[in-house]
């Protein structure tokens, strides 16, 4: 009896946040094909993927930029590293994020540039990466233009489909702590553009797809984005109201 008061399922996102991430998730099935989603490798953040050893330095982060890029099925031959800094001030003990990567298009490359000051998180930096490569797979191979509205969270939407989205959603909060001599404070900036609870419900999608009901990737994701990842995959489960192709309506 006590399944009686069990909660009705309510969804972690608003209905247009809703119907976006839906339509635009279907809209990646139909560029990168269901196999790439169902039977791709979700990169995590562990020594099996990446170096144990970090130092912040050009040929570490071009052996990281390369691995992204393989993870992505992009040829890193195709892409070049570049570094920029950029102004970050702080406002009423808030740190504006300002940018921490860009891409750009030459000739013969596609440029990836990292902000200098960005650098010392490799799980941050690892996030940039597969958003600026994203760009290459939308933008550089014309899948969609500059002129949408909606090209960057979508880059950040194709991280998690391609299996880097762990990264992307665990960088949209970031803490900082500094001290300097007799002197320490904290702050916090934001990162990416999807909200946590938008980042929960694409990765419900994705492990639904994958019919991943209880994955143990989920231990990896932060609090908030997983908290809302169960949210939507009990949404999804119980109630059906879902317009991806791989969800079966009740």
């Amino acid at each position: 009896m006590f399944g009686w008061f069990r909660s009705k399922p309510v969804c972690p996102v608003s209905a247009e946040e809703k119907a976006w991430i839906e339509n635009r998730f279907s809209w990646l099935i139909g560029e990168f094909g269901m196999q790439r989603l169902t039977k791709g490798t979700l990169i995590l953040p562990t020594t099996d993927f990446f170096p144990e050893e970090y130092h912040r330095t050009a040929d570490e982060i071009q052996k990281i930029m390369d691995l992204v890029a393989e993870y992505m099925n992009v040829s890193p031959s195709i892409l070049r590293l570049n570094f920029y800094e950029d102004f970050r001030p702080e406002i009423e003990g808030m740190w504006t994020a300002g940018s921490v990567g860009m891409y750009s298009e030459s000739a013969r490359k596609f440029d990836i540039w990292l902000e200098i000051h960005s650098l010392e998180n490799p799980l941050t930096v690892i996030a940039t990466l597969a958003h600026e490569i994203g760009h290459v797979l939308l933008l550089g191979q014309r899948r969609i233009s500059h002129i949408e509205e909606d090209h960057e969270p979508l880059t950040d939407l194709l991280t998690v489909y391609l299996g880097l989205g762990l990264f992307s959603a665990n960088a949209v909060m970031q803490e900082h702590y500094w001290n300097d001599g007799p002197l320490s404070g904290w702050s916090m900036g934001r990162q990416g553009y999807l909200s946590m609870e938008m980042f929960g419900y694409a990765f419900a999608l994705f492990g639904i797809a994958r019919g991943e009901i209880a994955p143990k990737w989920l231990s990896q994701l932060r609090l908030d984005v997983r908290s809302a990842c169960k949210q939507g995959m009990r949404y999804i489960t119980e109630t059906g109201d879902c317009s991806c192709e791989f969800v079966t309506p009740r």
